[in-house]
């Protein structure tokens, strides 16, 4: 459609005839070579400074320094070739035609753009006396190679199962996805190994196995990823982002955003849909209309919703991966990874994680913002950066994690530039009108893609900005001075904990680009309120808040002040005075009739949220009071700043009038990583298996708990998986035979491989940690009793309880649940399992093992939880399944699909929007029915809720013949209807 617009500027301009793998932490092979000559010159008086550094070494390894004139003038090469770079995306960006490699060559260019950049302004000089680690082209080569390669097939597997083309596509997904991912792991952990990144504690050589944190990536891959894109997208939240993020392409404009028959979008922030849509077109989704599942039609299963889904799976788990790092750092590597797999297990998390919804787009990065924070308070101010050194193109370039940053804050900037100054610069490529065309900002209203004119989409028009004398070229400009401003400032930092503390501000900027004031708001708060309780003052010139206000400016603000622009007043209206203020000080809206929204609020959703953490949880929240001083170790520095995060998190949200369900997610992983504290302390001292018998420690338990709670639900007349038993008398033998072999199982490897019982007095730091342990133990089975029973039993309010997990991420609470499936044995099962474990703690010489056992059932919970619980629900909280059954029912394309009193958009996202839409019905809707029968159409397909089939057919009169093609089964609140004239 930019097209559309471009056209009619063009017939306008015409009528006035007118984008080696080296040891971290040690020198690489070359690097003793290089200090020899260098200790030569520093004895001979000659290394003061960082130019004689430079000297001694370019007198063994580099070609002698040009004469002083020649210096000034090494910024022009790379200058030259950052603008070079940078051009090619903003040529893609300007020229009217569409390309299916934009998006991967403007992520290249881009990032070699900003590292260009970064040379021309001497960033990448340094001080030779860093130099940790020296790297080799010919070292780096083989592993850029692999990890290109890596990238390369796991985007093409995922191409593949959106486009459904492989066989047998939800279990080859389930395999597939998720092997070429941990491919991708191992191949960044080894290009980042030859740049010296990841370094080695001191004194011991860990591989990739022997690191936490990447076991803390597998079970987030392991868990997270086999059905990840495999079931609908769910109503209203994923259907309404999903299809903003599809009309961003359909409509080709990044900037001001639109949804089906409501005009603009202006709830949310944009950063959901960019990066939606930057993935819906890298994997080659098919947004125009009508075609987005069109492929069953051949016998395919196009699978959309992995691209909607990965960019929000790749947000947590950097989330939960950067909570690791500064647990870790605060604590040791054991508590990280502890605290990651609390996290990792708790429904809030694991459950949104897998929702294309704007919270975890903001909580991920939100999350990162405060695990990079923790890592800047617990780090000395005078430990410095150590540089990686390597010789590309005759240039000795030194960088370090400084420069990942600066190349973060510059690749998240240059795009939103670039596209700027393409609003004002139309590149022809149609015969008889080539080349540039300056112009004023050029955009439309309306549906993308000649969808304009169906019944319920708004006709197409030409819109000017409300602000017309600041063309986005000009915005450009003043955003790209701020970016340099930052650049200029911190180009040459050398303190670690100043870094950390830049890296934090980034991820605040991409926390507040997601949600808006809370993503802003919440860090700042949290982490001066840590300064204050800990009197860390010292830290606030370490913090660098200037940095901080320009880089949430150039990375933040500029989609914000570019709609404000365009569109004026009512943006702000909506958006930050209607969907924020409002909804914190108004409330806007009430999905919680008859629900007590006031303190307990929230205390009642976490309980359900945090299973079957819940009872450690809130005992995590209190451990830390039992400390006299919290602020002079990293334990006191990790619970001071959680405590900050927690209380920051839940007073907002608390006060906040407006309440749902999931808005109290941004305090998860605080809460979980004090849990992990505690978690670590019950687990005690010694490793929970024998040495080298983990994996079958695991495996071994984690196969007898599923055994226990499989069997329990066999005493329930409902299969493991929801569905009726054929036999459900004969079960319950079953049922109690597998839980006794459960049970055996689970004694069996605690016996034979389960490290030995610590002895009473040593089980603990003290008596008075083992008694509040074996008081924690019993709240948390009392707790975990009380929730686990709220998920299996019909609470106050008629609640279904097994609804209460779906609660946790949608809203209309009141919706019923589907009357085929029955959770409710896995439910119990798991509850009496938990609780049991709990009550384990209370024993000095089972805490240990118990607490692994908690831990493993944990993890059996999410994968039940998301291959179970999830997948088998989502059909009826989405479209997905009922509209594949029009595709393959139907005979030829002219056989329309209508959204009959529809208003969810799930309607629209799998139709491309090619649907003739009425959300109230009457004259118009007979109209245009008797309209398709002069025009010969012979079927018609119907989709809406089954509470109004009666009212459809009532206003089709007496049609040949009326035939439901779906059924409740399928979705119990939507059908699809074939009707033949």
């Amino acid at each position: 459609m930019r097209e559309n617009v471009r056209e009619s500027s063009m017939a306008e301009e015409s009528a006035r005839a007118s984008d080696a793998e080296a040891p971290t932490g040690a020198s690489g092979p070359g690097t003793d070579s290089l200090r020899a000559p260098l200790d030569a010159e520093v004895a001979a008086g000659n290394g003061g400074g960082s130019d004689g550094l430079a000297a001694a070494l370019g007198a063994t390894a580099l070609p002698a320094p040009a004469p002083a004139k020649g210096r000034s003038t090494q910024w022009v090469a790379p200058a030259i070739a950052a603008a070079a770079l940078a051009a090619i995306p903003l040529i893609v960006m300007c020229a009217e035609r569409r390309f299916g490699f934009s998006v991967p060559l403007g992520t290249v260019t881009i990032l070699l753009s900003s590292v260009c950049l970064l040379v021309a302004i001497g960033s990448m000089q340094g001080d030779a006396a860093r130099v940790t680690h020296t790297a080799t082209v010919q070292a780096l080569t083989p592993r850029l190679v692999e990890l290109t390669a890596s990238v390369a097939l796991h985007l093409g597997v995922l191409a593949l199962c959106v486009a459904g083309v492989l066989p047998k596509p939800i279990a080859t997904a389930a395999v597939l996805v998720p092997a070429t991912f941990l491919w991708v792991t191992a191949a960044l952990y080894r290009f980042g190994r030859a740049l010296g990144a990841w370094p080695d504690e001191p004194g011991v050589v860990s591989g990739l196995l022997s690191r936490h944190g990447f076991w803390l990536v597998v079970v987030n891959v392991l868990l997270y990823m086999p059905l990840l894109g495999s079931y609908s997208l769910s109503d209203p939240w994923e259907t309404h982002y999903g299809e903003v993020a599809r009309e961003m392409l359909a409509r080709d404009d990044w900037i001001s955003t639109w949804w089906a028959q409501d005009g603009w979008f202006w709830s949310k922030p944009v950063l959901d849909f960019w990066i939606q849509a930057l993935d819906f077109s890298m994997l080659g989704v098919h947004y125009m209309p009508d075609k987005m599942l069109e492929g069953a039609a051949h016998g395919l299963f196009p699978q959309p919703e992995w691209a909607a889904r990965m960019p929000v799976f790749v947000l947590t788990l950097l989330g939960a991966y950067a909570m690791y790092r500064a647990v870790a750092k605060a604590l040791g590597r054991r508590v990280g990874f502890v605290a990651g797999v609390v996290l990792t297990t708790m429904p809030y998390w694991y459950l949104i994680a897998h929702q294309t919804m704007t919270d975890m787009p903001y909580v991920g990065p939100l999350a990162a913002a405060m695990a990079l924070a923790l890592l800047g308070f617990v780090t000395d101010a005078n430990e410095t950066l150590p540089l990686t050194e390597i010789r590309v193109f005759g240039r000795t370039l030194r960088f370090s994690a400084l420069h990942l940053v600066l190349v973060a804050v510059i690749a998240s900037t240059l795009p939103q530039v670039l596209y700027l100054v393409s609003r004002d610069l139309t590149l022809h490529l149609r015969p008889g009108m080539r080349g540039f065309r300056f112009h004023p900002d050029e955009f439309f209203s309306g549906s993308g893609e000649h969808n304009c004119g169906l019944p319920g989409n708004q006709a197409c028009q030409n819109e000017q900005p409300v602000h017309k004398e600041l063309w986005p070229i000009h915005a450009a400009l003043i955003w790209a001075a701020v970016c340099g401003a930052f650049l200029y400032i911190e180009r040459k930092v050398t303190s670690k904990k100043r870094v950390y503390f830049l890296g934090s501000w980034y991820f605040l900027a991409l926390s507040m680009l997601g949600k808006g004031a809370p993503g802003l708001v919440l860090p700042i708060v949290a982490a001066l309120g840590f300064v204050a309780i800990t009197r860390r003052w010292k830290d606030l010139e370490s913090m660098s808040l200037g940095s901080m206000v320009l880089v949430v400016a150039c990375v933040g603000l500029p989609w914000y002040v570019q709609m404000f622009i365009r569109h004026g007043p009512p943006f702000i209206d909506r958006l930050i005075m209607h969907d924020m203020y409002k909804r914190a000080f108004v409330h806007v809206h009430d999905t919680n009739q008859g629900d007590d929204t006031s303190f307990r609020y929230y205390i009642w959703q976490l309980g359900y949220g945090l299973f079957p953490w819940t009872g450690l949880g809130a005992g995590g929240l209190l451990w830390w009071l039992r400390r006299s001083d919290r602020t002079r170790d990293g334990e006191g520095d990790l619970a001071s700043l959680m405590m900050a995060w927690f209380l920051a998190a839940f007073g907002m949200f608390t006060i906040t009038l407006t309440k749902f369900h999931h808005y109290i997610l941004p305090l998860v992983p605080a809460v979980a990583a004090v849990t992990g504290v505690l978690v670590d302390r019950m687990m005690g001292k010694s490793s929970a298996a024998r040495p080298g018998k983990l994996p079958h420690y695991f495996a071994a338990s984690g196969a007898g708990l599923a055994l226990v709670v499989y069997g329990v639900s066999r005493l329930f007349p409902r299969r493991f998986m929801g569905e009726a038993l054929n036999h459900p008398p004969a079960s319950k033998a079953w049922g109690v035979a597998l839980i006794l072999a459960g049970a055996a199982a689970v004694v069996f490897a605690v016996r034979r491989f389960g490290a030995k019982a610590e002895p009473a007095e040593t089980a603990a730091a003290s008596r008075y940690d083992g008694a509040m342990f074996a008081i924690l133990g019993l709240a948390s089975a009392i707790v975990v009793a009380l929730v686990g029973r709220d998920l299996f039993t019909t609470g106050f309010g008629g609640v279904e309880g097994q609804m209460r997990l779906l609660h946790l991420f949608t809203y209309n609470y009141s919706r019923p649940w589907p009357e085929t499936l029955d959770f409710t044995g896995a439910l119990v099962g798991f509850t009496v399992v938990a609780a049991l474990l709990s009550l384990g703690l209370m024993v000095n010489r089972l805490r240990s093992a118990a607490t692994f056992l908690f831990a493993t059932t944990a993890v059996l919970w999410t994968a039940w939880g998301l291959d179970v619980y999830l997948y088998k629900a989502a059909p009826h909280w989405g479209q997905r399944e009922t509209i594949l059954a029009y595709y393959r029912d139907r005979t030829n394309e002219n056989q329309p699909f209508v959204a009959y009193q529809m208003n969810w958009k799930g309607e629209n996202f799998y139709t491309g929007n090619h649907v003739p839409a009425f959300v109230s019905s009457g004259e118009k809707f007979k109209e245009w029915v008797n309209q398709q029968k002069t025009n010969g159409i012979k079927r018609v397909y119907f989709i809406t809720e089954h509470s109004r089939t009666g009212t459809l057919r009532r206003e089709l009169g007496d049609p040949k013949s009326y035939k439901e093609i779906t059924d409740k089964a399928l979705n119990n609140k939507f059908v699809v209807s074939r009707i033949e004239f």
